[in-house]
């Protein structure tokens, strides 16, 4: 009788916590999920106005004036990354990768001085979020599909898809009790499988097997 007593509290005791772990786990991948798409539309409302000042300037609109120098203003980048901060959804790291990419853009304009020119710099060509078409993404949040989650411990991978060919990568770190983003990438993998094997090209490798 009073092994059965034992086996009926274990059992409990086991449902009761398997239960409890569940419950955790899908608060946790909830937590997830709105950090990423409270990202998306906070960046997609404010990305315009995250620049206060000028970042690079010596833009040479002027075809009379001359030896204008293209620099960036370092100061104006961390007035940037501040503003970047308030969001809440970034983490430092994060924010140190868009500062290198602003000092290292800086560095090599010291290096190698670019003048007299109006174009786009070299190395910031394109939104150092997103890339050249952020609106791929921004535009499409709420048809987008979060595919997996890994969490362990305080780190998390997430994968969010707008497309077959269009799929994010998030990885995420929980500071404080708050999940927040340290990285954005895109998985390739349907997209080199594409351009490696094209439609008309998959069709004859079907019809050879």
């Amino acid at each position: 009788m009073k092994k059965m007593i034992y086996l009926f509290i274990a059992v409990n005791f086991l449902s009761i916590k398997s239960y409890s772990q569940k419950k955790m786990l899908i608060e946790t991948n909830n937590q997830i999920k709105n950090t990423v798409v409270n990202f998306l539309n906070w960046y997609r409302l404010h990305k315009d106005n995250l620049e206060r000042s000028a970042i690079v300037s010596g833009f040479n609109q002027d075809t009379v004036k001359k030896d204008s120098v293209l620099k960036v203003n370092m100061p104006a980048v961390e007035q940037y990354l501040i503003n970047f901060k308030k969001s809440n959804y970034v983490s430092e790291s994060f924010l140190n990768n868009l500062r290198s990419v602003y000092k290292g853009v800086s560095d090599n304009l010291i290096k190698h001085p670019i003048t007299d020119y109006f174009g786009p710099v070299p190395g910031l060509e394109s939104d150092l979020v997103f890339g050249f078409e952020p609106e791929e993404i921004l535009g499409h949040i709420k048809t987008g599909k979060f595919t997996k989650i890994y969490t362990v411990y305080d780190k998390a991978i997430v994968k969010f898809d707008i497309s077959r060919y269009n799929q994010c990568i998030f990885t995420m770190t929980k500071v404080e009790g708050k999940w927040l983003i340290d990285y954005f990438g895109y998985d390739g993998t349907n997209r080199d499988k594409y351009l490696k094997y094209p439609p008309r090209w998959r069709t004859r490798a079907a019809c050879a097997l």
